[in-house]
């Protein structure tokens, strides 16, 4: 694979400059006080530390279900190296955005020339959950994964791209979106036919997933039963815009939970308006990801942790390297390395951020 020396820079710069916010906010801010003192440990905060966990001792908590099993497959695989389930799983999720913004990169220029593609790069990694991308969380397996996917279609490899396909649907259930839009894909572009019939096994790891749910629970989607546990469960369309908008009325201007609905609110309608403007500038398969994308979370109950959600929907920051108007793009940058200062330094203090 080739390595694009300004991409490397970039991502150096933006892992160096979330480091050095993270470390500042350890050392000036005040924890909550249920966190590890060691600051190494804290990159492993909440849905982390039960990522490690299941990579340790396997679902021991029905609750656990919710967690897909290829991330901390691999974090279990990985620390017969490193000896720590923590620095593994770190090592994952750094060495796996670092390729997937190379990827991205490469898969925007192709179509779209350099410029937008190292556009497209800077507007991911000052989006304001892309610190995730730096801890013991799925989202930049997640993201490689995907954004593999698209690579090797659009270079017309699909049983490469079936087969990465398949590992991103046992990574998130987000990963039926990618299934979606890779079938969608071909389907117009060929047809399914007997010589590319094995792309209907790019769901194949969801699949599996939902066999050793049955064998354990009887229950082949028992995830959205414990996506309860989580206070997030299926209901009907706009039930959880309606509850967050409730939220903002109930609650000060200055209360923590008017500042938490109001941002998830917010997050939420720009990442719903962004999946639907994608279908007018880019792909019908890149629309088809990415809304159902951002379905799969608006459909549930509760608009919690839309902001980290939206992170691995990455054509929406091609939208973003698209606009012209330098205010805007200047308003977008000054917001969200703001938030993305802001939330980097509440999650180091294990405070929930998204």
């Amino acid at each position: 694979m080739k390595l694009y020396s300004n991409i490397t820079i970039l991502f150096c710069i933006w892992i160096l400059s979330v480091l050095i916010v993270f470390y500042s906010g350890f050392f000036l801010f005040p924890n909550n006080g249920s966190v590890s003192v060691n600051f190494i440990e804290r990159l492993g905060n909440w849905d982390g530390g039960h990522y490690i966990n299941i990579a340790k001792l396997g679902y021991i908590d029905n609750s656990q279900y919710a967690f897909f099993p290829l991330y901390p497959l691999l974090i279990k695989l990985v620390s017969q190296i490193t000896g720590s389930y923590l620095i593994a799983g770190l090592f994952i999720s750094i060495t796996s955005s670092f390729f997937a913004m190379h990827l991205l990169f490469k898969l925007v220029s192709q179509d779209f020339g350099k410029s937008i593609g190292t556009k497209t790069v800077v507007a991911f990694l000052i989006f304001p959950t892309s610190f995730f991308l730096l801890t013991t969380y799925s989202e930049g397996l997640f993201l490689l994964l995907v954004v593999l996917t698209f690579y090797f279609l659009r270079q017309k490899k699909l049983l490469l791209a079936t087969i990465i396909c398949a590992l991103a649907s046992a990574t998130r259930l987000a990963g039926l979106a990618i299934f979606l839009a890779l079938l969608f894909e071909v389907q117009i572009s060929s047809g399914i036919n007997r010589k590319n019939w094995y792309v209907l096994f790019g769901a194949l790891g969801f699949i599996l997933y939902c066999f050793y749910l049955y064998t354990k629970t009887s229950d082949p989607f028992y995830f959205i039963t414990a996506e309860a546990s989580w206070q997030r469960f299926i209901t009907v369309p706009g039930f959880s815009f309606w509850e967050t908008i409730k939220a903002l009325v109930n609650n000060g201007f200055l209360n923590k939970d008017y500042f938490n609905a109001f941002l998830e609110l917010t997050f939420s309608i720009f990442g719903l308006g962004m999946s639907l403007r994608v279908f007018r500038f880019l792909p019908a398969s890149f629309g088809i990801y990415a809304l159902i994308s951002i379905f799969l979370p608006i459909f549930s109950s509760s608009l919690t942790s839309i902001p980290r959600f939206i992170l691995p929907i990455f054509p929406i920051f091609i939208l973003l390297a698209f606009s012209k108007n330098q205010n805007v793009l200047f308003f977008y940058q000054l917001i969200s390395i703001m938030l993305l200062s802001v939330f980097s330094i509440l999650y180091i203090n294990g405070y929930w951020v998204s």
